[in-house]
This record gives structure tokens, C-alpha cells and sequence, in this order.
């Protein structure tokens, strides 16, 4: 009987030490946070694009802390408002969630899309990153300088990943400071694609989110002429030019910098958010996200909660007026009570 005591002890302690050793996941597996089925994030914008890629390594990892499944599949379509409309469209139960830029949902009501706004989700944003003004390698526009007399001289076709997403909206506002007019478009369906284009012969010039023709660059394939930030943007030896060092004027672009956001209706139940807010919090201090920042030049944000909320309510002042004024929109940021950046007050625009 003392051997049978000591082998029962001998188990409890092994089996206590196989929970501690599994972290969160054997407590996140013990109560299943959707219990009638599986949840699904749909992506506004086609796989590989900026928004896919950077949605996916996050949502991996709070998939690892709550110990559950996440479908994530791609939507595309009036600059995400498609999926945004879908996602509305089913119950507000939490097992419904969207992933699009923080451009194209400030861009939504004035662009006529979809009557949502920032207001009527809870999200997390995990990184934020620069757009960069991209040539192939070869190309005979070897600067910024030179790219603007060329869109200005020259009929070029000038590829983005679609209308009203943030690489669209920050190269009109640098065009409107500059003074030049609208090029001849292509949209191309996600800034992969854009970039894919490019590389291809099939555009002259393109705008795309950094994060998604990085690798094009560290090859010496593509040459980025300026990206979105307010200093230089150093990657590997390359020093990329700031957009506010090279035009005059510019010193605003920088705030305009987009997120990917991952969003759920902000009628979901409570413990769900709750638990997304801890597994959110969780994903983004692990190596594996930290590293893929690195490897995409993306910028840590971890944005949540009456941060998220505030940084999107600038955004669409920013982006709703950035379109507007450039003739994209075709509705006034005004009609919708949107201030513009130089009125924004965030202790007025929180009481919605």
C-alpha cells in the first residue's frame, strides 16, 4: 500500500508539472472560448497582399495562447468595404471578424463603399509600416525628382493595389502637395500584386505597402525611391529617403502611416473581447512576431482598446479629407461630422 501511495504521488506530481509545462494553452483548452463552431476573420484583400501578410502571423499566435482554431479567408473587393459588408451581415456573436487597412475603413463613407466607420468595431493593431514610391531596377526613373517629372511628363501606368487604400490615398496627398496631377492607374488587387506588376513590365511605377515588396527590394529587383516616414528607412545597407527630407510640405504624410487591424463588431460579447484582448497582448511580445516585424519592416504597435479607437478616428480624418480634397471621394468628409486633422479633438470625437 506505501509503493501504491508512493506511485499515486509520483503521477499527480508528473501530471502537474505536463500543465505547467504547457503554459496557457492546456488552461485556454480547458473552456472553449466558441464553443458552437469555428471563427472566421475574413480578409478584405486577396492572399500575399499587405493586409493578408500581416493579419496572419498575429492571428497564428493568439490562436497558440487560446488554444483554438481561427479560419482566416480572403474577400476582395471595393477596397475591403465587400468584406466589411459581409461581416455585418452576419450575427454579432463574436464568431464573425474582418481584417482590412486602417486607410481603406477611413475611407469607407466618403467613398461611397459602405456606411461603416471605425465606431462600430473593437480592433487590434498589431504593426504599422510606410508606403514606398517603388521602380523596377532598371527603370530610367532612378529618383524621386525624377519619378514626379515623369508622372507629370510622361504617360506612365502608375499601379496600386486599389482605389482609397492607404498607398492610394498617401501618394495623392504627396501628388497635392507637389502639384501634380492624378496618373494613369492600375489597380491590381492587393499591393503583392502591385509590386508583382511592377517586377513584371507591367506598370511603370507603383505605391505599395512597404511590407509587401521588401523582399523585391533586399533583392535589388525593385528600388524604392521614397517611403512614408519621417526619417531615412534603413534596410539591410539601403538608406531609403524620407518622404518629408525630399518635398517640402510633406511633414503630415508620416501620420498617415496605415495599420492592419483585425476587427470584431463592437456588440461581440464581452468575454470574447476580453480574451482576444489577452491573447493580442501575448502574440505581439513573441520572438516569432518580433522577428517577422524585422523581416517585413513593420513597426510594433499593439494598438488596442481607446488606443485603437483614437488612432482610427485620426486616421479618418486624415484619409476621409486626404480623398475629398484630391476629388477621389463622393461624399464630404463634413456630411459625416469628420473633422479634419487641424480640428481633431479626440476628447470630443470619443463621445459617439
Amino acid at each position: 500500500m506505501k509503493n501504491l501511495n508512493k506511485y499515486i504521488f509520483l503521477l499527480l506530481i508528473i501530471s502537474l508539472l505536463v500543465i505547467l509545462a504547457g503554459g496557457q494553452n492546456i488552461f485556454a483548452q480547458s473552456e472553449k472560448l466558441w464553443s458552437k463552431g469555428t471563427p472566421v476573420v475574413t480578409v478584405g484583400f486577396g492572399a500575399g497582399g499587405g493586409t493578408d501578410t500581416a493579419v496572419r502571423p498575429i492571428l497564428a499566435k493568439m490562436e497558440e495562447y487560446l488554444g483554438e482554431t481561427v479560419n482566416v479567408v480572403n474577400m476582395e473587393g471595393a477596397s475591403s468595404a465587400v468584406a466589411a459588408e459581409h461581416v455585418l451581415s452576419q450575427p454579432a456573436d463574436g464568431y464573425n471578424m474582418f481584417a482590412t487597412g486602417s486607410g481603406p475603413l477611413s475611407g469607407f463613407r466618403v467613398m461611397g463603399t459602405s456606411n461603416t466607420s471605425w465606431r462600430d468595431w473593437i480592433s487590434w493593431h498589431p504593426f504599422n509600416g510606410p508606403a514606398a514610391l517603388l521602380v523596377k531596377d532598371n527603370s530610367h526613373i532612378q529618383t524621386f525628382e525624377e519619378a514626379m517629372k515623369a508622372i507629370k511628363e510622361e504617360d506612365l501606368n502608375f499601379g496600386i493595389s486599389g482605389f482609397g487604400v492607404g498607398p492610394h490615398v498617401l501618394i495623392e496627398a504627396i501628388f497635392q502637395i507637389a502639384g501634380i496631377p492624378s496618373p494613369n492607374y492600375v489597380t491590381a488587387g492587393s499591393c503583392r500584386n502591385a509590386a508583382v506588376a511592377l517586377y513584371a513590365g507591367e506598370v511603370d511605377i507603383a505605391m505599395c505597402t512597404f511590407s509587401s515588396a521588401v523582399d523585391f527590394v533586399k533583392a535589388g529587383q525593385l528600388k524604392a525611391l521614397v517611403v512614408t516616414t519621417a526619417d531615412p528607412y534603413p534596410v539591410d545597407d539601403i538608406i531609403i529617403p524620407s518622404i518629408t527630407d525630399l518635398l517640402e510640405g510633406s511633414e503630415n504624410v508620416p501620420l498617415l502611416s496605415e495599420t492592419w487591424p483585425v476587427l470584431i463588431r463592437r456588440e461581440a460579447p464581452q468575454n470574447i473581447i476580453d480574451k482576444l484582448n489577452e491573447a493580442f497582448l501575448w502574440a505581439i511580445e513573441q520572438p516569432e512576431i518580433k522577428e517577422f516585424a524585422d523581416t517585413k519592416a513593420l513597426n510594433i504597435v499593439g494598438y488596442y482598446g481607446e488606443e485603437a479607437d483614437k488612432f482610427l478616428s485620426f486616421s479618418e480624418a486624415g484619409y476621409s479629407w486626404a480623398l475629398y480634397d484630391s476629388g477621389l471621394a463622393e461624399k464630404s468628409p463634413e456630411g459625416f461630422a469628420i473633422p479634419k486633422l487641424a480640428d481633431w479633438d479626440w476628447e470630443k470625437e470619443k463621445n459617439f
